[in-house]
């Protein structure tokens, strides 16, 4: 049976992916604060039990990836992230990983990854959101690097779409594009957080590789 931690699993994406969890398989909410460890706040709906983690700190990742097959990457790293931040934040969790298990790393992308029609990245754009201007940047590094670099783990990189809406309505479907010519059009869609985070179970469930665009 293949254990599962989710990272973020107290953001508005991590609680939806616990919501909708398997069943079928033990879940971790990876979490900041010893507080809920030590009981004096109630694990996240939907956990099984919590690991507390540093992501800063290796020591603090490898002991909480001991036993663990599958980890959701839902970190919504904040302020001024370097353009390296999040290809840094993969290394250090496969750096981590029990070397016993096949580690499997989903990730919840950024729409500042998508390809454009004229060659550039849709963070190049002037149509991006300037607050979210290094997030964009540190998603396409991580997109490029996974690509083209990554072969020491299974991976998955889902990107919703630039209206990617936290209090949009379940409408309990999505659409799973894969990257290519098509990118551009992506612009103009629409997914609520609700339905994205069925997808990322769902990549787990299925074993989804590579690059995905998911809409609704």
């Amino acid at each position: 049976m293949k254990t599962i931690l989710v990272l973020g699993a107290t953001g508005r994406t991590g609680r939806l992916i616990l919501k909708y969890r398997p069943d079928n398989a033990p879940v971790y909410a990876g979490l900041r604060q010893a507080s809920y460890a030590e009981g004096r706040r109630s694990l996240p709906d939907g956990a099984d039990a919590s690991r507390i983690v540093n992501i800063d700190d290796q020591t603090s990742l490898s002991t909480a990836l001991e036993g663990i097959d599958i980890v959701i990457n839902a970190i919504r790293l904040r302020d001024d992230i370097a353009a390296s931040a999040l290809v840094e934040l993969h290394q250090s969790i496969v750096a981590a990983r029990d070397t016993s298990r096949e580690l499997y790393v989903v990730h919840v992308g950024g729409a500042g990854a998508l390809h454009m029609d004229d060659g550039r990245r849709f963070w190049e754009t002037p149509g991006f959101p300037a607050v979210t201007l290094p997030r964009g940047i540190g998603h396409a590094h991580l997109r490029d690097y996974l690509e083209q670099h990554e072969q020491q783990c299974q991976w998955a990189y889902l990107i919703p779409p630039p209206r990617y809406v936290p209090d949009g309505p379940y409408q309990g479907r999505y659409s799973r594009i894969p990257p290519g010519n098509r990118e551009q059009a992506f612009l103009t869609d629409g997914i609520s957080y609700e339905d994205f985070a069925v997808a990322l179970v769902d990549a787990v469930r299925e074993e989804w590789f590579g690059v995905w665009l998911i809409g609704g």
